[in-house]
């Protein structure tokens, strides 16, 4: 045991001149929190979860190269709770390489897609992003979110204006969407404007072709009223159009975001679901650190006649590095996922 030690002490001495070498950053977000779930299948559970926890290693590098420079980025996730998941290997979240410079940035790995960060980050203000409450109408996420076999543009800023483009190409079963299991093809581009004071504009387009595929993604409506997933199914032809528009206004203390997204999924030879969502939040943050906000959005499904709502609130007050926050996201009553309330604790370094 001794010897083990010693050996990883001089590994670690080894490893610590080569990162700082390479000018690069060790960063990490430990989230956890306490959470009580309403819903049809967990009513009034109470858990101890993990909120997306992760940490990183990025830099920038010399490229030998007058007004260029190269960098990287990998991020993993890290799990502060379950057995099962402490067994796991860590999940790989983020893992890009590229170079920048007065002409823009050219980039190469698994990364976000604009699509999250421009349409769908700006409204998702309450910490625990998970899928059924933080981000449960994101219809961008299955190919947009952090996706691998991605080769991407960013132009300069432009007087106000930049203008995105990226490209997937040969992505397979770990597209990191845990629903579909085929080739994924596809791209986004997008474009933000803030050359208005205080306000900035986002438009984005992302189109897929995955071929054939297994999916659970689509959400219906029951004879009793009851509106739920779909069980999964192989579905031919498969391919997902997205596009939104976002805004984002910030004066002093407060900020206003809205987002619009709409989404239609086509396979076996027809359309199988037409989907719309607008997001409206709000944050007001004082100068003692105290944050309070909340969100409403609305979802309608074309083909099932779905129409579902949902309202949250929250209060947090950082602390230096770190961040307690207490957070209540609703549910519509037809929804499967139910309410849920959060009191976590956030520490970033």
């Amino acid at each position: 045991m001794k010897k083990s030690l010693i050996a990883l002490a001089v590994a670690g001495a080894m490893v610590a001149p080569m990162v700082a070498q390479a000018d690069a950053t060790l960063y990490g977000s430990f989230r956890m929190g306490v959470a009580q779930t309403d819903g049809a299948s967990t009513d009034g559970d109470l858990d101890v979860i993990d909120t997306s926890s992760r940490m990183g290693i990025k830099g920038d590098v010399d490229l030998g190269m007058e007004g260029s420079k190269g960098f990287f980025h990998w991020e993993a996730q890290v799990y502060g709770t379950d057995d099962a998941d402490q067994g796991q290997a860590l999940g790989n979240r983020l893992m890009y390489i590229g170079a920048k410079g007065d002409w823009g940035t050219a980039q190469i790995g698994k990364m976000y897609h604009p699509h999250y960060l421009l349409i769908e980050a700006p409204t998702n203000v309450f910490h625990p992003g998970s899928g059924g409450f933080g981000e449960r109408f994101n219809l961008g996420n299955t190919f947009h979110k952090r996706q691998q076999n991605t080769v991407a543009y960013i132009s300069p800023n432009m007087n106000g204006l930049t203008v995105i483009a990226g490209f997937v190409l040969l992505g397979d079963t770990d597209d990191n969407d845990m629903v579909l299991d085929d080739d994924v093809d596809g791209f986004n581009v997008a474009a933000t404007y803030s050359g208005i004071e205080n306000l900035t504009l986002s438009v984005s387009h992302g189109d897929v072709d995955a071929g054939n595929v297994k999916t659970a993604a689509a959400i219906s409506v029951s004879d009793a009223g009851v509106i739920s997933s779909t069980a999964a199914s192989t579905v031919t032809d498969y391919s997902k159009e997205v596009t939104g528009v976002s805004a984002k206004y910030k004066a002093g203390a407060v900020e206003v975001m809205a987002k619009y997204e709409t989404a239609e999924v086509d396979g076996n030879g027809a359309n199988i679901t037409d989907e719309d969502v607008w997001e409206l939040a709000a944050r007001y943050t004082t100068e003692g650190g105290v944050a309070v906000y909340g969100r409403y959005a609305d979802y309608e499904e074309d083909n099932s006649s779905a129409d579902l709502e949902q309202f949250g609130v929250g209060v947090s007050k950082k602390m230096g590095k770190g961040i307690v926050y207490l957070e209540h996201v609703n549910n519509d009553s037809n929804d499967s996922n139910g309410d849920r309330t959060v009191a976590g604790y956030r520490v970033d370094f």
